[in-house]
C-alpha cells in the first residue's frame, strides 16, 4: 500500500530543449504520459534501463489523480522500451500476466530493480514492457499508457466503476467474504449487506454442499460489514434473524414475525477489519 504522494517526475518544461540524435546506447530522457481513466488516484512505478546492461532502475512511486494525464520526464534511459506497474487498493495494472516481475516495496524507492524471490518487506509484482517511442519534443521519447477499468478481469472490472475511495484517494481494498458449510447438508446460504434506510440488501445466494466453500461476497459493504446465514437452518451464533420474502428478492429487513420454518434464515455478522481484503466464515 502507498502511504503518502511521492512525486519523482521532472517538470517536462526544464527537458523540453534540442538535443541532437542519440546513439543505441546513449541515455535520453523519456517523456511518460500516464492517464487516469479511473474514479480513484493510482500510483505508478517505473523500471528502466540507464546503462547497456540488462540491470533496471526502479522508481517508485507517484500518484495520478482521477482522470488526470500526468505529464513528466525519466531521466537518462537506455533501449527502446521502459517497463510499467500502476496499483490502487488491491487492483493492479497490467491485471494479469505481465512481460517482467520485479520486487517493489510499499514506500518511495530510487534503486536498482531486483527479481524473485523478494525480501525486505518487498512484494512481487507484474510490469508491462511499454515501446518507446518519438515525441513532440526532438531527441525525447515518449511512452503512453492509459489505466482504464475495463482493463481489469471479470467482475472487478464492474466493482472498478463508481468504487470508493480510501483516505489517500486509492481505491478501497475490495471486501471478499468466503463461506464454507462444515455441515453435512447442502445449506442454501446468503449474504446480506446494510442499506442506508435500515434494510438489507441480499448480496449473494448460493447452494454450498457439505464439506464445501464458496466466495459468496465480494464488494465494498457499508460498514465492512456482511451478515451470512442458511435457509432454515439453525445458527447458535446467529444475531439478526431474517424472513426470506417470498415474491421480493434482493431488499429485506430484519424480522421474527410470520416466518415459516423453510423461510427463517438466522444470520451471523462478519466484520472486516481495516486493510483485511478476505475472511472466512463457517456454518455448522
Amino acid at each position: 500500500m502507498i502511504p503518502f504522494r511521492v512525486p519523482f517526475i521532472a517538470v517536462v518544461a526544464a527537458l523540453a530543449i534540442l538535443v541532437a540524435a542519440a546513439p543505441v546506447h546513449a541515455q535520453r530522457d523519456i517523456l511518460l504520459n500516464v492517464c487516469n481513466e479511473t474514479g480513484f488516484s493510482v500510483a505508478v512505478a517505473a523500471a528502466y534501463r540507464t546503462n547497456p546492461t540488462e540491470d533496471r532502475t526502479l522508481r517508485s512511486w507517484f500518484l495520478v489523480e482521477p482522470g488526470d494525464c500526468l505529464e513528466g520526464a525519466v531521466n537518462n534511459v537506455v533501449g527502446p522500451s521502459l517497463d510499467m506497474h500502476v496499483m490502487s487498493g488491491e487492483w493492479r495494472w497490467p491485471a494479469r500476466s505481465g512481460d517482467a516481475v520485479y520486487c517493489a516495496p510499499a514506500d518511495s524507492t530510487f534503486a536498482l530493480a531486483t527479481t524473485e524471490p523478494c525480501s525486505a518487506g518487498r512484494e512481487p509484482r507484474n510490469f508491462v514492457r511499454l515501446p518507446i517511442g518519438a515525441s513532440r519534443y526532438r531527441g525525447l521519447g515518449q511512452v503512453d499508457y492509459r489505466v482504464r477499468c475495463e482493463s481489469l478481469s471479470g467482475q472487478d472490472a464492474a466493482l472498478c466503476v463508481g468504487a470508493p475511495r480510501d483516505e489517500r484517494g486509492l481505491a478501497q481494498i475490495v471486501r471478499t467474504l468466503e463461506v464454507c458449510n462444515a455441515g453435512s447438508g447442502v445449506a442454501d446460504t446468503l449474504a446480506f449487506v446494510s442499506r442506508a434506510d435500515g434494510r438489507f440488501d441480499i448480496a449473494g445466494r448460493q447452494t454450498i454442499a457439505g464439506g464445501e466453500c464458496v466466495d459468496l461476497y465480494r464488494g465494498f459493504p457499508t460498514g465492512n460489514l456482511v451478515m451470512v446465514g442458511a435457509v432454515g437452518r439453525a445458527n447458535d451464533d446467529g444475531s439478526v434473524v431474517f424472513c426470506l420474502p417470498e415474491t421480493q428478492e434482493g431488499v429485506v429487513q430484519p424480522s421474527s414475525v410470520g416466518c415459516s420454518a423453510g423461510r427463517v434464515i438466522q444470520a451471523e455478522m462478519h466484520v472486516f477489519r481495516a486493510n483485511v481484503a478476505r475472511f472466512t466464515a463457517y456454518l455448522q
